[in-house]
């Protein structure tokens, strides 16, 4: 078994440049064979998932994904110490993994030539190459495969990666592409702009006073003495005007309302009024406010007093006492 593997096997050659007699550094040996390893396994997760018998099978039980990848871990099959050339291969099982069909081994093996074949021997600055990856993967497909390999190769100014033949023969040494190039195999990740996380808080605040008016910059801010995340926007609603449609009502003083949230549910009331109004959200409360205030002004406030009860006088000269002018925007 182990013969046909070095048959199939990648073989590849560490030839350090700063070092006596050019014996590979452990940590180069270690980083190569990590990085190498890592390429391989990101390249069988990508081809896996574009297999749709297989997607389907992954998006039922995504331990699948392990076992493949298990069972293709990269084997090193021979080794020369003295050249550190190393040939590595995956272990081709004959165990069938029963949620697959009998194709699986086939596809693992096609698999591992096509890596050789496509990743490995590619020629990364030519364009046509370029475009057939580019039509194969996606820009974060590209990164996973192609920037551990690259990895691996370093950067040319402490060792030297070559790929061998299976008579020890270099056949390519393997380099990173220029600049502009390398950027399209590894591109980087776009940069997500995450949206502000906004917390409504209840703050106590010191501050300077100038007349009636206040201002909360830093300077004027002598201390924090309270602040208190809310589990809802619950803050109090206290309008001194209240705008429905393009009608504004500028009122004497503040109406002091009490708000609630109750069975996913904003609650605004006013004892004053007997307004009782409710929505999904405290923007839709608030409209729902203006609403009733809007309605009850225009049914009592504006009504012939012949047309109402003691009780509707009595609401409206609330509303007439309450209102001190409506505006009617432009």
């Amino acid at each position: 078994m182990l013969d046909k593997l070095r048959e199939i096997a990648i073989r590849f050659q560490i030839d350090p440049d700063l070092t006596v007699g050019h014996a590979a550094k452990v940590t180069t040996v270690i980083k190569v064979l990590t990085e190498m390893n890592k390429s391989f396994s990101n390249f069988l997760e990508v081809e896996f998932l574009k297999n749709d018998d297989f997607k389907n099978i992954f998006l039922k039980n995504d331990k699948v994904l392990d076992t493949i990848k298990e069972d293709l871990e990269l084997l090193i099959v021979d080794l020369k110490f003295s050249s550190f050339e190393a040939a590595v291969a995956p272990h081709f099982s004959d165990n069938q993994i029963p949620l697959f069909s009998n194709n699986v081994v086939a596809w693992e093996k096609d698999t591992f030539e096509t890596y050789k074949d496509l990743i490995l021997d590619g020629n990364y600055h030519e364009t046509n190459y370029m475009r057939k990856i580019a039509n194969r993967y996606s820009d974060d497909e590209r990164q996973k495969i192609f920037q551990p390999l690259f990895s691996a190769f370093g950067s040319g100014k402490d060792y030297s990666l070559n790929l061998r033949d299976n008579q020890g023969k270099t056949k390519t040494k393997l380099v990173q592409p220029i600049k502009d190039k390398y950027s399209f195999y590894v591109p980087k990740p776009e940069k997500v702009k995450e949206a502000p996380n906004y917390a409504t808080v209840q703050a106590f605040l010191k501050v300077k006073k100038k007349g009636d008016s206040f201002s909360f910059n830093k300077q004027n801010v002598k201390k924090v003495l309270l602040v208190e995340e809310l589990e809802h926007d619950t803050y109090p609603f206290k309008p001194n005007m209240v705008q429905f449609s393009n009608l504004i009502y500028v009122l004497h003083e503040r109406l002091q309302c009490i708000v609630e949230f109750e069975d996913d549910n904003y609650i605004i009331r006013n004892e004053l009024l007997d307004i009782s109004v409710w929505g999904d959200t405290r923007e839709e409360v608030e409209i729902a406010f203006s609403f009733s205030f809007h309605a009850l002004y225009e049914n009592f406030a504006l009504e012939n007093d012949v047309k109402l009860s003691l009780e509707a006088k009595e609401l409206k000269m609330k509303l007439l006492k309450l209102v001190k002018t409506v505006v009617h925007e432009a």
